[in-house]
């Protein structure tokens, strides 16, 4: 390892108590109170109080500390999870701007469903590096940080991966004796709790237990609340050590009812610009699901880390992981036709505009999964230039299993203003439809860095993988119970129907990039990354495409969407190396595949049309001064369409130049925190923070729209000894927004909110 990436991370860690705070962070909303005691003791010394700038990567297949990353990482720290009360991984991701959430739609239950860069990330979040196999709702009692790497990591991460990807990391346990505990509670029946407990073994093994108890209902939304239940037991040996293992447990449940949103409505005038429903006066809280909508999800997983540091130039990892996704979901998707919207808005009081709810049935779920990524990093010269070498393997199997009950016999019409007036329809118990699906995933990567001279170098490498899914389908009935009349082409009386569909695809995942860094405080690169979606890509969230009749092609016959990017970025460390800022200009060509059927001679088109993403990103985290904490992100992204079908295969002209769907153009995101370190004021914290989004097309033919927003959080809080009482108020102008969006209805952010926290720490 060289001098210079020494003095850059010992430069990170002076002055900082980002060790004792995130060592001794407990879950959610009161690590903050550490802080207190510890930043005590640092204002004694006269240091600055900073909080994770020395942090690095924290993937056996990326190394180093962000600022030598040719690409923009974005790290959410355990000090602003716990300033924010942020209780989930989409809490979390507010704070990192030019990432959208989407309402399940389809085969796409509707758990954590994100997008990066203008990409779907739904498949592409990481726990400690390795992939997170179910559609869940994420709790953030157990993370230590998130990590949002932006720009295509395929090379790092495997297939997908295209606009970036989350990786959340988990807390370890230490060697050294903590405690901590915190409840919350707070308007609309919140209430929290969380306990953090870590017990020293020896001075280099130690054991770790984090636990989690959430309730609460959703401001202005009625009906919806959530109940979770959590904990994460690590244990680690060698900490400290050339050689080390962890060992982390991981299990949450999860009892809430689904919220599919508020429909947009549309109506018979073709030039409309179809809005929800709420920007027309219907209130923000109707809830148009029915008492049997659930999400119910256990989640149990086991990571072991292994690390060996063999001699001064050569170290080894093996990651592994095991999980276990069970799930129980039903929702009922709602919709405003042309009629309920013209009644709507026809001026008529005694006009009642009349919703569809398409109630569903239950979908029983369980997805397996194992991983194991192991690598080599080789950090020895090549004559006098200095050279780094990653090179590792990357081995994945995966089952999902699904049964899905038969649908109500007809949807319902509810009145669009009072959705509750109408009972819930009588939902059959019968499985309608058997699927069985499996997928596996075999790659091998190599990562090469080669110093030209000390501050300029060539990173390159790439990744080759072999990508199998298969899905098995059984139809009992058709979805509402009645008998089948057709079977793979063929037309009858059928008591079942089996199908197998398989998609099979050899992936190559290459980069490039150029790093001038002048000095230890300064990078800049020049990027070039390509990734790939292979058909059968999210086996837990949706399926594979039903076989073509006839020999004829289907989307799994289709080649992978492939996306190429090039980023131009500058990372500076300021103000002594406390402040990080980072900014990148980019261009995403996403090509999608399609194929002319031989058979219908049709033209099958992938899922999205040809995109063309420009972008500029700025953000800068750390400390101001001594007593100003900031992070602040702001995304400009112009999403354009290049190329788009209809769906009877033609070339769609008007869509051409047409914005891209769930991408806004601009948004940012602030958070600062005012905690003097010295004087009378000292334990106190004041925070302040928002998001901003202009507005955002719902559909490639940009006729529907959910409108801008800027939202305003803030906190005041009192660190007292061991002691830390805080007061956080959310969406305090209550603003009505939508935090999850689709084509065809979108959900309402929560309205204003409060909480109060008690947290002691020892």
């Amino acid at each position: 390892m060289s001098d210079s990436k020494v003095s850059r991370r010992a430069a990170f860690g002076t002055g900082s108590i980002a060790a004792a705070m995130l060592m001794a962070a407990p879950g959610t909303a009161f690590a903050a109170e550490n802080a207190g005691a510890a930043a005590a003791d640092e204002a004694a010394e006269g240091q600055i109080v900073v909080i994770g700038r020395g942090e690095e990567i924290d993937l056996a297949t990326m190394r180093g500390p962000l600022i030598d990353a040719p690409q923009t990482i974005n790290v959410v720290n355990r000090e602003i999870l716990d300033d924010r009360q942020a209780t989930t991984l989409a809490d979390a991701l507010r704070n990192v701007a030019g990432v959208t959430t989407a309402v399940g739609e389809g085969g796409t239950v509707n758990g954590d469903q994100f997008f990066i860069r203008g990409q779907a990330a739904r498949d592409d979040i990481f726990t400690d590096g390795l992939r997170d196999f179910g559609a869940f709702t994420r709790d953030a009692f157990n993370y230590e940080s998130v990590q949002v790497l932006k720009g295509s990591s395929s090379t790092a991460l495997g297939r997908g991966v295209s606009g970036g990807a989350i990786n959340t990391q988990s807390k370890r346990a230490l060697a050294e004796d903590r405690f901590s505990f915190n409840v919350a509670g707070g308007t609309d029946d919140y209430l929290r709790g969380t306990a953090d407990a870590n017990l020293a073994l020896s001075d280099s093994s130690g054991l770790r237990l984090n636990i989690m108890g959430h309730t609460a209902d959703t401001a202005d939304r009625d009906s919806v609340y959530s109940n979770r239940f959590g904990f994460a037991a690590a244990a680690g040996f060698g900490i400290g050590n050339d050689t080390n293992f962890d060992l982390i447990f991981f299990h949450q449940d999860e009892d809430k009812r689904v919220d599919y949103g508020v429909p947009i409505i549309r109506t018979s005038d073709t030039t409309d610009i179809e809005r929800p429903a709420p920007e027309f006066g219907v209130p923000r809280s109707n809830f148009y699901g029915f008492a049997a909508d659930r999400d119910k999800v256990t989640v149990n997983t086991l990571t072991a880390r292994f690390a060996h540091q063999a001699n001064d130039w050569i170290s080894l990892t093996s990651d592994t992981k095991v999980g276990v996704y069970t799930r129980q979901f039903r929702q009922t998707p709602t919709s405003c036709n042309d009629a309920c919207g013209d009644a709507l808005l026809d001026g008529d009081p005694l006009t009642v505009p009349m919703v569809s709810a398409s109630a569903r049935g239950l979908q029983d779920q369980t997805t397996r999964g194992i991983q194991n990524v192991s690598t080599a990093l080789i950090e020895k010269s090549l004559g006098e230039l200095r050279n780094e070498l990653i090179v590792g393997w990357d081995v994945s199997y995966q089952t999902n299993k699904r049964s899905d009950t038969q649908r109500p016999a007809s949807s319902v019409s509810r009145p669009l203003l009072n959705p509750s007036a109408v009972d819930a329809p009588v939902y059959p118990t019968a499985i309608y439809r058997l699927r069985d699906a499996e997928a596996t995933d075999i790659s091998l990567f190599v990562d090469e860095r080669l110093w030209v001279t000390p501050q300029l170098s060539i990173n390159a490498g790439v990744r080759y993988q072999h990508f199998k899914s298969s899905q098995d389908t059984t139809d009992l009935t058709d979805s509402r119970g009645e008998a089948l009349t057709s079977c793979n082409g063929a037309t009858g009386s059928f008591t079942s129907c089996f199908t197998r569909a398989e998609a099979s695809s050899d992936l190559w995942s290459p980069k490039a990039s150029i790093i001038w860094e002048p000095s230890d405080n300064a990078s800049m690169y020049l990027s070039y990354s390509k990734a790939a979606v292979p058909p059968g890509n999210s086996l837990s969230n949706g399926s594979l495409s039903t076989p073509a009749e006839n020999g004829g092609i289907s989307g799994n016959d289709l080649d992978p969407e492939t996306t190429e990017t090039f980023d131009l970025g500058l990372k500076l460390n300021l103000f002594g190396d406390k402040l990080l800022v980072q900014t990148a200009i980019y261009q995403i060509d996403r090509n999608n595949a399609r194929e002319v059927d031989p058979v219908t001679n049709v033209t099958v088109v992938s899922s999205e049309p040809k995109q063309r993403l420009r972008g500029f990103e700025l953000g800068a985290s750390g400390a101001v001064s001594a007593d100003l904490l900031l992070t602040l992100n702001y995304s400009y992204v112009d999403a354009e369409i290049t190329e788009a079908f209809t769906r009877s295969g033609d070339l769609d002209t008007d869509a051409i130049g047409r914005q891209v769907r769930y991408v806004p153009k601009h948004s940012a995101s602030l958070w600062a925190a005012y905690k003097p370190v010295e004087g009378s004021l000292k334990g106190l914290e004041i925070g302040v923070g928002g998001n901003y989004q202009s507005k955002v097309f719902l559909n490639s033919q940009n006729s529907q729209v959910a409108p801008s927003y800027v939202a305003v959080d803030g906190l005041l809080a009192y660190d007292f000894g061991k002691y830390r009482i805080a007061i956080n108020g959310y969406n305090l102008t209550n603003k009505l927004y939508y935090s999850q969006v689709n084509s065809s209805r979108v959900v309402p952010a929560a309205g204003r909110s409060f909480l109060a926290s008690f947290g002691v720490s020892f």
